[in-house]
């Protein structure tokens, strides 16, 4: 305990006792006329101050107990500094018998016994009489609920602010935010104790007993799982640190780092840990993964690749099913996507959460330092540059600077500036004191319209309601069923139109883009074999490229719902009916999010059309190059052979996954240059070729010059070699070049057997 805490105990407890006897000489304490009535109350305050429960540190609290019930009840009975006296001694009792420290046991009671004397004079002063309980005290009773929770709360941040070192006003928030549902219900439930505290309502009292260890139970139960399945969890992280020893303990530094960045930037205590949390948890999809394929210092091969990327999944499949962790899941899910959009999902730059890029960095981090079977380690000094070097591509720029200043041990305002920082800080998600998404059942829109019967009927039954809101409600009732009835005219009529042309035979795509729901349509079919999804169009396909199918598919491998809805790299907003590995999935393309009732029209046209149209899905998985399967180019079609000669020099420093990456940067760069009749083709691991439409040598001199201007600055790990691609081009015949006129014949620009054509 630091000498400032030790100041601030000793001011509030000054503040308090010293208050409490300035009181009592100027005579300002009043005698309780029954002392015998106040004692039941005082025993209630005692037995739940015992009732401890121990929480998991999220707040500035480390336990909890149901006290602040009889405080509240008291002060409403017997006057503000009754209860003061009655909430100090009993923490006196109950710390003093536990031994608890000296220091502890001045701040609790002062705590308690200011929060109780304060809040009682606030009942007072704003109207409440003191022993009695009306209509009129409503709002006293809100003002004492409120002062109560705000003055304890401020206190106790004032001490956990110092004791940490801490902003005060983060540590008030995250008090107010961790503690204001139970305060309130604490304070609703005193409020319940002083009412049936009565002669001719003690009858109340006996069943608001069962009430109050129902709450301690179901509290205690709920921490005790939290704690349970947190242990659970980590011991899990830990066994699968072990099963590679190349990567033991890679989970825990990564959740160390995590840790001093959200301590460098200020984040608040409950966003800092489940973010920590994140990233202890975020490689557990790693136990599907053979040990010998993380340990592979050799190429892996198609079913290796596809089980390293399929872990950020599982990782996501393991932690959604436990409530606390859905945030969790997604960014674990998204530990390997790429600020530019081109990670194992291809999930946007906009789609991914900045909690999620921070996971990147970290992740990435602690891997270029720690040496590999497949590749060495980089000195610390080596992987900052390597995150300043990809901001911007792969890594987040304001998170990639704000990392590499915290691990050079500068403080990030300073290198980054105050207003990115803040800037920064905002984006961070923060954890609401009420989880509005728990409630959106109840405000789904076809309950509307009964919300605002019920009203009505309820102000029709209350004398003192005026006419005017009876026919304002009334008329609001009207309209909404007025409008309802017409929007499910609408919707209806839609839907029958659409169901009936998909049933006669018509395109799914030219009926969704008819109907203004979705600019195109493909089917997405799960492939066993590949364990992977395969992408084909519906009719015109809406002009999709392949890179785009690819897309497509990549996106249908993520989890639960977070592959169902979402923007490509176009900026189309894709929605994707739910997994099925037994029928094609649809998916649709459109300018805008769909509503509910349109997603659900899509997933009823799907289980029309999926008996017809999805015998058409393809056999094989589409890729990210074709395969020459695109329209016949023109006549005037040049070769261009492009060889990167970097896979392998890549792979032996940085493993082969980043030498892939090194490629699709490559292969990214490259379809600038394309137009829509132009093809890309993958002919080696970095062996590429353009079927490009030129006028003339001077045409295909430029396209040969741009390719390699384009190629020149491709980032490579640090340590490789730059990339030297080396690139050449011809016309037809291609008389002078037989790899070229190989090329040429298989995308269909020349026939070999025809002699005399060439």
């Amino acid at each position: 305990m630091n000498r400032s805490l030790r100041l601030y105990i000793a001011s509030v407890s000054l503040t308090f006792w010293g208050g409490l006897l300035l009181a009592y000489i100027t005579g300002n304490v009043h005698a309780v006329s029954h002392p015998r009535a106040v004692a039941p109350l005082f025993g209630i305050a005692v037995a739940a101050e015992a009732l401890v429960v121990y929480r998991r540190k999220e707040t500035g609290k480390d336990t909890f107990s149901f006290s602040a019930t009889a405080h509240i009840a008291i002060a409403i009975l017997f006057g503000p500094v009754v209860a003061a006296i009655v909430a100090a001694t009993a923490v006196v009792v109950v710390d003093g018998l536990r031994m608890v420290e000296r220091d502890v046991i001045l701040m609790n009671s002062s705590l308690f016994g200011l929060s109780a004397w304060l809040s009682g004079w606030a009942f007072v002063l704003a109207g409440g009489t003191v022993g009695r309980l009306a209509v009129e005290d409503a709002l006293p009773l809100v003002v004492l609920i409120g002062v109560r929770v705000l003055v304890n709360e401020v206190v106790l941040s004032g001490a956990v602010a110092l004791s940490r070192q801490q902003h005060f006003t983060t540590v008030l928030r995250d008090g107010l935010r961790g503690s204001l549902g139970a305060s309130l219900g604490e304070g609703s439930l005193g409020v319940l104790i002083a009412f049936g505290y009565d002669g001719e309502r003690w009858v109340v009292l006996p069943f608001l007993v069962p009430l109050l260890a129902a709450l301690y139970q179901s509290q205690l139960n709920f921490e005790r799982l939290r704690t349970e399945t947190d242990d659970a969890l980590n011991a899990f992280a830990a066994v699968i640190d072990e099963r590679d020893p190349s990567t033991a303990e890679h989970s825990s530094r990564v959740a160390q780092l995590v840790e001093r960045f959200t301590v460098a930037l200020e984040l608040p205590d409950q966003e800092s840990d489940r973010l920590v949390a994140a990233a202890r948890f975020h490689d557990l999809g790693k136990v599907a993964v053979d040990v010998a394929t993380l340990s592979k210092e050799g190429r892996l091969d198609a079913e290796e690749l596809r089980a390293i990327r399929s872990h950020p999944r599982l990782s996501a499949q393991l932690l959604s099913p436990f409530g606390f962790a859905q945030e969790m899941a997604l960014y674990a899910e998204l530990h390997h996507e790429r600020y530019d959009g081109t990670g194992y999902y291809s999930v946007s730059q906009r789609d991914i959460p900045v909690e999620a890029h921070v996971l990147i960095v970290a992740d990435s981090f602690d891997a270029m330092t720690s040496k590999r079977a497949y590749r060495p380690a980089l000195t610390p000094e080596e992987a900052v540059q390597e995150l300043r070097d990809k901001a911007g591509t792969q890594f987040h720029p304001m998170v990639a600077q704000a990392f590499a200043a915290m691990i050079e041990g500068h403080d990030i305002e300073a290198v980054v500036g105050v207003s990115q920082a803040n800037a920064l800080r905002s984006e961070f998600s923060r954890i609401p004191v009420v989880h509005l998404s728990r409630w959106k059942g109840f405000l789904q829109e076809e309950l509307r319209l009964i919300y605002l019967a019920g009203a009505t009927l309820v102000a029709v039954g209350i004398p003192s309601v005026p006419w005017q809101v009876l026919a304002g409600l009334g008329a609001a009732t009207l309209t909404t069923m007025v409008l309802r009835v017409i929007a499910g005219f609408r919707r209806a009529r839609l839907r029958n139109r659409v169901l009936t042309s998909v049933a006669a035979g018509r395109s799914i795509s030219e009926v969704l883009s008819a109907a203004g729901i979705a600019r195109w349509a493909v089917w997405v079919t799960w492939k066993p074999e590949q364990r992977e999804y395969a992408v084909s169009p519906i009719g015109s396909g809406g002009g999709l490229e392949t890179h785009e199918l690819s897309e497509i598919a990549r996106r249908a491998m993520r989890p639960g719902g977070s592959g169902l809805a979402g923007s490509l790299a176009s900026g189309v907003h894709l929605t994707m009916t739910a997994p099925d590995t037994a029928r094609p999935r649809l998916a649709v393309g459109s300018d805008q999010t769909l509503s509910p009732h349109q997603c659900q029209l899509i997933d009823e046209v799907r289980a029309l059309a999926v008996g017809a149209e999805s015998r058409s899905a393809p056999a094989g998985v589409v890729h990210v190059l074709p395969d020459a399967a695109r329209a016949q180019p023109a006549s005037q079609s040049a070769v261009v052979l492009i060889e990167l000669a970097a896979f392998e020099n890549v792979r032996l420093v940085a493993g082969q996954l980043s030498a892939e990456r090194v490629v699709q940067d490559a292969v990214s760069r490259l379809r600038r240059v394309l137009r829509s009749d132009d093809q890309l083709l993958q002919l080696g691991e970095d062996r590429l070729a353009m079927i490009i439409g030129v006028t003339g040598g001077d045409g295909l001199r430029a396209v040969v010059g741009r390719v390699e201007e384009l190629l020149a600055d491709v980032p490579v790990p640090l340590r490789a070699d730059s990339i030297n691609a080396r690139v050449r081009g011809a016309l037809p015949p291609f008389a002078g070049d037989p790899e070229l006129r190989q090329i040429a014949a298989g995308a269909g620009l020349i026939d070999l057997d025809q002699r005399a054509a060439s």
